[in-house]
């Protein structure tokens, strides 16, 4: 059985969550100080905690701690981004070659119709399609029957899931739409091979697409 989580433990999580989102989504941005007054005033918890939080969010690389000068975002690595799509792309392909012998037809008509919203979205309706996103690379994810691998999944895809980066790169939705059809249709036909070349491809090509851009429009010091 696994152990209750203490007070404390489940105040570090909360205030991880919602650094990790702030960081992500740009309301953090990179070199900003993060003071730990201010942020245990913020989120109404100790400076133990905080000063947990930000440690642990060191390790992850969002933050960086120097002596005498405290905390800070960190920088947006081009190389960390480069080497987080490169895991996640293997381990989704992976997952999906593994869901295409599993899923159910309820699974592959909720991908379909999920596919259908997507193609329907205003081309800047960046919220819409990261939800409708997330459905469609969870619903492979559950379907292929390896909780841990989805644990995996999820801890790398982190830094996917907010706006900042989605809306780092336009034009790309788009694209990522005709890909979803087609790996789809690839599980359709339970091709396992193909589905899960499509979703590598899929993964590093928006992983590519946004690193390009982001080179192009951040700011000098604000990559490494």
């Amino acid at each position: 059985m696994a152990e209750k989580k203490t007070a404390f433990q489940a105040e570090v999580e909360k205030v991880l969550r919602a650094l990790r989102k702030e960081i992500y989504s740009g309301l953090r941005l990179p070199r900003e100080r993060l003071v730990e007054s201010d942020l245990a005033l913020s989120f109404s918890v100790s400076r133990m905690v905080i000063r947990q939080a930000l440690a642990t969010l060191k390790t992850e690389g969002l933050v960086e701690i120097a002596p005498y000068k405290g905390a800070s975002v960190a920088p947006i690595s081009i190389k960390s981004i480069r080497e987080n799509y490169q895991i996640l792309s293997v381990l989704e392909g992976f997952a999906t070659g593994l869901a295409a012998a599993g899923l159910r037809p309820e699974d592959l008509d909720n991908l379909k119709n999920i596919v259908k919203q997507q193609r329907a979205l205003d081309p800047g309706d960046v919220k819409e399609w990261q939800r409708l996103n997330q459905d469609f690379h969870r619903t492979i994810e559950k379907a292929c029957g390896n909780r841990r691998l989805g644990e995996l999944i999820r801890r790398y895809a982190y830094f996917t899931t907010y706006w900042f980066l989605a809306l780092s790169a336009p034009g790309r939705i788009a694209v990522n739409v005709k890909e979803h059809e087609a790996v789809v249709k690839a599980l359709e036909k339970k091709d396992a091979e193909k589905a899960r070349a499509l979703v590598e491809r899929h993964i590093m090509g928006a992983g590519e697409h946004l690193m390009e851009h982001l080179k192009l429009t951040m700011p000098m010091g604000i990559l490494q």
